[in-house]
């Protein structure tokens, strides 16, 4: 569908994105109007909408298991993956192009729930902030770890633009804001 990839941007956007941008919620998909010229001269493209339109589409999934295997998370951290995932009101399961993630989330346009990677998840709380569980076999200590023990919980920020927590670094590996 060519209009799903055309570029648009929305009031309180930072840069274009196309209408399968899966870092907007519903929302700014609403709000959607077809980008300028001096617009595409002026904001930079969202890297995952790039990314869309270099070729490299999301994969979609129909079951969490199904996302696991094509993922090859782990198979120490499958079953808390699982059990996570349990716990979770969501109907969209996919992986980006780049493959970084699991994302979940309860519909198309609605903000994902959780982030699985493949030594920690990130989940959403009820106040928008992420809190990071470490799973059993893990890199987020540097040099990997086969503990079991979970991190405790982070208050990072998120992104304004691209809804991604943002790193320590403060600058977004996502869209570069």
């Amino acid at each position: 569908d060519p209009a799903a990839l055309e570029l648009c941007t929305a009031p309180g956007l930072a840069m274009v994105h196309t209408r399968e941008c899966p870092h907007l919620e519903t929302e700014a998909l609403q709000a959607l109007v077809p980008a300028t010229a001096e617009q595409l001269e002026e904001l930079p493209m969202c890297s995952t909408c790039r990314s869309v339109l270099d070729g490299g589409r999301r994969h979609t999934f129909t079951s969490f298991d199904a996302a696991l295997e094509a993922y090859q998370a782990p198979l120490e951290n499958r079953p808390m993956m699982r059990e996570i995932a349990s716990e979770l009101d969501f109907t969209e399961i996919w992986i980006p192009a780049s493959s970084p993630y699991i994302a979940v989330s309860p519909g198309r346009g609605q903000r994902i729930v959780a982030y699985f990677n493949r030594g920690f998840v990130d989940i959403r709380d009820e106040d928008g902030q992420f809190r990071t569980v470490t799973l059993p076999v893990n890199w987020l200590r540097g040099g990997g770890s086969r503990g079991g023990e979970r991190r405790e919980d982070e208050d990072r920020p998120v992104c304004d633009s691209c809804y991604m927590q943002l790193p320590t670094s403060g600058v977004c590996d996502n869209c570069d804001q």
